[in-house]
């Protein structure tokens, strides 16, 4: 049930946003542009207000800036159209923009039929599109209330949750009770937990030679090549450090990109 009310939800939202976008552009193409821009727009200045605009993928310097902002733009736009529920993870949109992303996407819709039927010539006559939107528009308010309805309790809150990105990187060290959970924060943007740097390079080089004796099945070459050399004692052996860091830089980009798979947060 929970996942039919999902399939529907997103496929109604996606007729619903085509259909009125297409309208909109059907009167000027230049106003679905203009929306389309202020939106992401919006959205984009409301991250870097709040801190939160570097995606979590650990890219540094232009790159990680450029990678940031096209991963920005894309989770936006296809959240706008498909409502992928997945994407209200604090990494992502955030639980509290979603829903408030859902709201807009709504209005929206029917502003741009409202604009649509109030303009000279038409595809459509003005009670279809009002009845086309509405039964999608209504199919979608019913399909999301049955869906956060039927789902547990305790999850209903992340559709209202303002946590950024950067805190829950941070609780996630934090409040981990086990070494492979706090490791994946090397999978993750180290602007998001720079808070906490000093804490997190204590951590590995207090437990670093206990790792390399007992290798634990996250301690792998990947998982070391993304440990900055500060967070290494001194005394390791740093041309054995550099020849694993040699050979992961080595791996092919499939490899890679199952990497990323692998620690997304919400896959």
């Amino acid at each position: 049930m929970i996942f039919g009310c999902m399939v529907l939800n997103s496929a109604l939202l996606l007729l619903m946003r085509s259909l009125s976008a297409a309208m909109l552009m059907l009167v000027q193409k230049r106003y679905f542009v203009l929306f389309m821009a202020g939106d992401v727009a919006l959205y984009l200045l409301q991250k870097v207000f709040r801190g939160d605009f570097y995606y979590w993928l650990p890219v540094d310097g232009a790159l990680g800036l450029i990678a940031s902002l096209v991963a920005r733009v894309m989770t936006k736009t296809i959240t706008d159209f498909t409502g992928l529920i997945q994407f209200r993870h604090p990494y992502e949109l955030g639980g509290l923009y979603w829903t408030g992303n859902m709201v807009m996407a709504l209005l929206a819709s029917f502003a741009s039929v409202w604009i649509y039927t109030t303009s000279g010539d038409k595809e459509v006559t003005e009670g279809e599109a009002w009845t086309m939107v509405g039964c999608m528009g209504g199919g979608w308010v019913i399909t999301f209330g049955l869906f956060l309805l039927l789902m547990k309790k305790g999850y209903r809150r992340t559709f209202f949750s303002a946590k950024t990105g950067k805190q829950q990187a941070i609780s996630n060290y934090v409040d981990a009770q086990d070494e492979a959970v706090r490791a994946a924060v090397f999978s993750r943007n180290e602007k998001m937990w720079r808070p906490i740097r000093d804490e997190v390079k204590g951590w590995v080089l207090s437990n670093w030679y206990r790792w390399v004796e007992e290798k634990p099945s996250w301690f792998t070459e990947a998982w070391v090549n993304k440990v900055p050399d500060d967070f290494i004692p001194e005394d390791e052996d740093k041309v054995k450090l550099k020849e694993i860091r040699k050979s992961t830089r080595r791996r092919s980009s499939a490899g890679a990109a199952l990497d990323v798979a692998r620690v997304h947060p919400i896959l």
